[in-house]
């Protein structure tokens, strides 16, 4: 729980945080702003991206104690890793002089690079061996480091460069700050080993590989509509992106952070079949969350929108988003609840055939007449994008040998959230936006998903709660005199 918590508080910090750069930057310099953090995280997936999934799949207190190389392999890679992006950086920020780009947000682009990398290296570190304390006080520091660096940068100064700096130095600093938390010595001691980076090397570089692919999807109508409009339209896509691109990672990630490692501890020390079990009953709990959550959402989109975006965002904002929820939910389902069907099965390739798929109906949908690349014909060719590549890893999942969800279960998260909508719709409709409409639809939603959520029993959840509660009576019955 602590876990689950602290990463929806992280959701709110950076949403937050989002909000006022965005705010204190406009559309333009947001827009400069967007396109180079987004090519900071393609670096990233590209050479640091295996590195955390190695630690997610791998690592645990079993293997910190019998099997030490693994960590010293891993340390090693991310400290040669960083130095080499490092001197990228400084070569790139020469080079930029005669590309007619800003040498400083070049150089800071590769720093968030190796600086996000890092970070996420040692959550998945703290995640595999369960140290819930450490994993929710590297979120809470970087968090912190983040609002007066990140967010106080770009109110005192308005530059894209200068807060991207911030970006990278509170992920650097905060991994830094918590290194005691994992100190091993065994470490120290051991030599890394060329068949442990063999290993994760062919587990993590196909779903990182898929990840850039899909990364490169929104980076890419970014930058064309910076070129068929200017930075300002590429901005406002940017905003209504990275909100809702934010929420979805932020509770696929809080979730797949406990349930992924429930399926590695399951596998490892009860076998195949109860780790592929344990992903079935994954599939089922990711889609009931994310689900209800997009669709709630949209409903509330325009309370959200006048309470809470920018002025110079507004309108465009709406449009965008509601245009980009369904691919976003598309997307979540692949990472959060397909992806893991083939990660537990070590067989990662069909990851990559989804994502260049997605690729292929991007580019498809943007070149085909008329091609105007107006801020809602990106959002759509974004959205189809990743329905087709969600589509392609459904039709490939028999690959990964999986359990797979209740029916029952699929069909009562379907039908409930469709309840929800169409309770909520007449009010999204009738009510102004404002703080009592966003109240009363968030109120009026979570009520009717949540009584279907229980009649239909989904994930079990009704009956391992009624089975706890049962429990607790007993118990306190025999504690009565």
């Amino acid at each position: 729980m602590l876990i689950i918590l602290t990463n929806l508080f992280n959701l709110l910090v950076n949403f937050m945080i989002g909000l006022i750069v965005a705010s204190f930057l406009g559309p333009e310099s947001f827009g400069r702003f967007a396109v180079a953090i987004g090519a900071g995280g393609l670096v990233q997936l590209a050479l640091f991206g295996w590195l955390r999934l190695a630690a997610a799949r791998f690592y645990s207190e079993t293997v910190r104690v019998t099997r030490p190389e693994w960590r010293a392999s891993l340390d090693r890679a991310l400290w040669v890793l960083s130095g080499l992006v490092t001197l990228a950086g400084l070569a790139g920020a020469a080079m930029a002089q005669t590309l007619d780009a800003t040498p400083t947000l070049v150089f800071w682009a590769l720093a968030f690079a190796a600086a996000n990398g890092a970070f996420e290296y040692r959550l998945a570190l703290l995640r595999a061996r369960f140290h819930d304390k450490g994993y929710a006080g590297l979120i809470l520091v970087k968090n912190a480091l983040s609002l007066a660096l990140t967010a106080g940068l770009a109110w005192w100064t308005g530059s894209a460069a200068v807060t991207l700096a911030g970006t990278s130095l509170s992920l650097g600093l905060s991994a830094l700050l918590l290194g005691r938390v994992l100190h091993d010595p065994q470490v120290g001691q051991t030599r890394p080993r060329a068949a442990v980076l063999h290993e994760s090397l062919a587990y993590g570089l196909p779903l990182s590989a898929s990840l850039l692919l899909f990364a490169m999807i929104p980076l890419a109508n970014r930058a064309l509509g910076a070129q068929a409009s200017g930075f300002a339209d590429a901005g406002h896509l940017s905003l209504a992106q990275d909100i809702g691109l934010r929420l979805v990672m932020t509770i696929g990630f809080a979730m797949d952070q406990l349930l992924f490692q429930l399926a590695v501890r399951a596998d490892e020390h009860q076998g195949e079949t109860q780790g592929r079990a344990q992903i079935a009953q994954n599939m089922t709990v990711m889609a009931a969350i994310l689900l209800p959550a997009l669709a709630g959402v949209w409903l509330v989109l325009p309370s959200f929108e006048a309470l809470i975006v920018p002025t110079d965002f507004r309108g465009a904002f709406s449009s965008a988003l509601s245009l980009l929820l369904p691919g976003l939910a598309a997307y979540g389902l692949m990472t959060f609840a397909l992806a893991p069907a083939f990660q537990i099965a070590r067989r990662t390739w069909p990851v990559i055939a989804a994502a260049a798929v997605a690729c292929v109906t991007d580019a498809v949908l943007l070149f085909l007449p008329p091609r105007d690349w107006s801020l809602d014909r990106l959002a759509l060719a974004q959205t189809g994008a990743l329905v087709a590549g969600f589509v392609t890893l459904v039709a490939l999942l028999p690959l990964a040998k999986p359990h797979w969800p209740r029916l029952r279960d699929m069909i009562g998260i379907l039908t409930a959230t469709l309840a929800m909508i169409g309770a909520v719709a007449p009010l999204r409709a009738a009510m102004e936006p404002g703080v009592t409409a966003l109240l009363t639809q968030t109120l009026a939603g979570a009520a009717v998903y949540g009584a279907l959520a229980l009649a239909f029993d989904m994930a079990g959840l009704r009956t391992a709660r009624l089975a706890r509660w049962s429990g607790q009576q007993k118990r306190a019955a025999r504690r009565r005199p």
